[in-house]
């Protein structure tokens, strides 16, 4: 009773929430947006899917980058779903998502919300966050707050991806494999050809080395393990056995 209380408390708070579907009609298919990096690094598939294919990367660059290039995004024909909405609208649709180590997922956000040159965002200072924060800190914070509170920026992704209690994806790509994972999404869709892009993924432009150290100590580490153990037991168990 109080989580769906929660639920309908939360959804009035924060609307977009659970908006991290991007579904293209007219390919049959759907992104789910649940980690950055990826989302930035497919912009340009992202725009071919939704008939904008004359954006190049470097037409972002020119237009204040990442954040141009996904406003850019919503003038194409692409929608914003909850999982609820987009399996009511597209019961047929396949649903690919990205997802990342959450190590690597955590040190961006750390990167993003604590060290930018930003104030904090009302949700992360209502919450008592704030920007002399170390990893072990934020971590440690983190590991306090439920995915039924928690910011999309480290809400697990099992958590975001799941509906009814199951999986939504058809399909789950590694984004730490991601020409591989690349080479196995434009199979899946249905462009006549492939975007124009350059880009390559490497966790080194999202994130410092400085702060990928700090969240390797081994004591940040397993406790990421705990807090994020059904990501990596459903999404990265055989890199663990193989490590």
């Amino acid at each position: 009773m109080f989580s769906r209380v929660y639920t309908i408390f939360d959804r009035r708070r924060r609307p977009l929430r659970n908006h991290v579907y991007l579904a293209f009609p007219d390919h049959n298919i759907a992104y789910a947006r649940i980690t950055e990096p990826a989302f930035r690094a497919l912009c340009p598939v992202l725009h071919a899917l939704a008939g904008l294919s004359e954006v190049t990367p470097d037409d972002a660059l020119e237009n204040n980058g990442a954040d141009y290039s996904e406003r850019l995004l919503f003038h194409g024909n692409v929608e914003l779903l909850t999982a609820r909405e987009l399996k009511r609208r597209y019961p047929d649709m396949k649903i690919v998502a990205w997802v990342q180590d959450p190590l690597e997922r955590l040190a961006y956000c750390y990167e993003k919300v604590i060290l930018a040159d930003t104030p904090l965002p009302s949700y992360y200072s209502e919450r008592h966050f704030h920007k002399d924060m170390s990893p072990q800190e934020f971590v440690s914070h983190v590991e306090l707050i439920s995915d039924l509170e928690a910011d999309n920026l480290f809400r697990s992704q099992t958590a975001a991806l799941t509906y009814k209690g199951s999986l939504t994806a058809d399909i789950v790509l590694l984004l730490e494999q991601y020409e591989e994972s690349l080479d196995m999404f434009l199979s899946e869709i249905s462009l006549k050809a492939k975007p124009r892009s350059t880009a390559r993924y490497r966790i080194s432009d999202y994130v410092s080395h400085s702060t990928l150290r700090s969240f390797k100590d081994d004591w940040l580490s397993r406790k990421l393990r705990n807090r994020y153990k059904s990501d990596y037991d459903l999404f990265y168990s055989k890199e663990l056995a193989q490590a």
